[in-house]
C-alpha cells in the first residue's frame, strides 16, 4: 500500500479503522448529533512521514507558530482596533469593545494550540520507541485522513486499539452516542474472527 501522507513511499505502519459519520442537526430545541457507522478502512503510513511527524511533535516551535497563525492575526487586529479606532462618541465604546475581545480570543487560541501540541509532546516523551513511532503514525493518519463526507464529520476508531474497550469506554473515548458505541463494539468484536 502507498503512504496516506506522501502517496509515494511504501507504507510501513497500517491501521484498520472503523469510520464514524457525525451529522450536527440544529433545530428549535438546539443542536443534536446523529451518528452512524461507516466502512472499515485501512490507512497506511511510511516511516519517513512518521519520523517527520515525530520530529514536529518533539520540536514543536514551528508547529505552534503555524497552528496559531490565525489567532496571531486576530490578536494583532484586536490591538490595532483597540489603539486606533477614533469614531464618534456614540459608537466608540461598542466598537472599542471588539478590540479587547479580539485580543482575548487571539491569546486564548494561541495558548490552547500550544497546550494541545505540548500535551502530544508529553505523551510521546513517555512512550517507548516502538510505541512512540506507532503514536506518531496514528497522528499522521488523523492529520491526513478525510475529515468530511458531504455534510458529515468523519472520525475513526482504530480497530486493533479498541478491541479491549467496553461499549461505555468506546463511547467516552471516541465521543460516540451509546447506541452507536454498542454497534461499534459489535463490529469491532466481529472483526476479530474475520
Amino acid at each position: 500500500m502507498k503512504c496516506l501522507c506522501c502517496e509515494k513511499s511504501p507504507a510501513e505502519y497500517s491501521f484498520r479503522c472503523l469510520e464514524v459519520h457525525t451529522l450536527h442537526v440544529r433545530d428549535f430545541d438546539g443542536e443534536r448529533l446523529i451518528q452512524s457507522l461507516g466502512e472499515k478502512r485501512v490507512f497506511s503510513v511510511c516511516a519517513a512521514c512518521v519520523s517527520s511527524e515525530m520530529r514536529a511533535v518533539l520540536f514543536p516551535a514551528v508547529r505552534i507558530l503555524k497552528g496559531s497563525a490565525g489567532f496571531s492575526v486576530l490578536l494583532l487586529a484586536g490591538l490595532v482596533m483597540s489603539l486606533t479606532l477614533n469614531l464618534n462618541a456614540e459608537m466608540m465604546g461598542a466598537v472599542r469593545m471588539l478590540g479587547p475581545l479580539a485580543v482575548l480570543t487571539g491569546i486564548s487560541g494561541i495558548i490552547g494550540k500550544g497546550r494541545e501540541i505540548l500535551r502530544q509532546r508529553k505523551i510521546l516523551a513517555g512512550l517507548s520507541e516502538n510505541d512512540a513511532l506507532r503514536f506518531s503514525a496514528w497522528e499522521c493518519v488523523l492529520n491526513n485522513a478525510p475529515k468530511k463526507y458531504n455534510d458529515n464529520d468523519l472520525t475513526y476508531i482504530p480497530i486493533d486499539d479498541a478491541l479491549s474497550l467496553t461499549p461505555e469506554e468506546l463511547s467516552a473515548k471516541y465521543e460516540l452516542l451509546p447506541p452507536i458505541a454498542c454497534k461499534a463494539y459489535e463490529v469491532i468484536r466481529s472483526n476479530v474472527y474475520e
